[in-house]
């Protein structure tokens, strides 16, 4: 859903901070520049493809059938660019924060936005599951008639699938930061 991927966006951003603070926290600009390009790769090829595939084939579950009237993306031409637009800038401002707060010897804060943000996320989803759990048009939600997500077995399928890719890629990445970092003092 939109609603959370751009925060979690940032908030991955922000995790990559996490996983780099012994290399960034040596004010190396290569430590800096290689996070920053690492935060983006993961974005790139394991994240944003997926909420632009929802929005694609799944609008209304997607933007969980709020403000958004039409059947699909489509009847919007500058959605999916300002999407793109907005999701990249929240991606590397997370990443700002995140080498911001971890310069300054702010582990602890910068966990914080991201956990916090990860909070939201779980609160947008699981405190309106009426909308946030249901497929089909806003106007097949509108009307009561919005199938179940785990009735459509080709949604369930790529939900799956892409958790499983966004999970093992972040836990990837993640992890070989954390190890990049280990030989460094902090």
């Amino acid at each position: 859903m939109v609603q959370i991927d751009v925060p979690v966006a940032f908030a991955i951003g922000s995790i990559f901070a996490d996983a780099a603070h012994r290399q960034l926290r040596t004010g190396r600009p290569e430590y800096y520049y290689h996070t920053s390009y690492t935060n983006n790769i993961f974005q790139i090829f394991f994240f944003s493809w997926i909420p632009l595939y929802f929005l694609l084939n799944y609008f209304g579950w997607e933007t969980t059938h709020m403000w958004w009237h039409e059947d699909s993306v489509t009847a919007y031409p500058f959605y999916v660019p300002i999407f793109i637009i907005i999701f990249f800038l929240a991606a590397n401002l997370g990443f700002q924060l995140g080498y911001y707060l971890v310069k300054k010897g702010r582990l602890w804060a910068n966990r914080v936005v991201y956990l916090l943000i990860f909070l939201y996320s779980a609160v947008w989803i699981f405190g309106q599951t009426n909308s946030t759990l249901r497929l089909g048009t806003y106007d097949e939600w509108v009307a009561g008639n919005a199938p179940w997500f785990y009735q459509d077995r080709t949604f369930l399928s790529m939900l799956i699938f892409t958790l499983i890719v966004w999970g093992a890629a972040l836990l990837f990445f993640v992890l070989r930061l954390r190890k990049e970092g280990k030989h460094l003092d902090t």
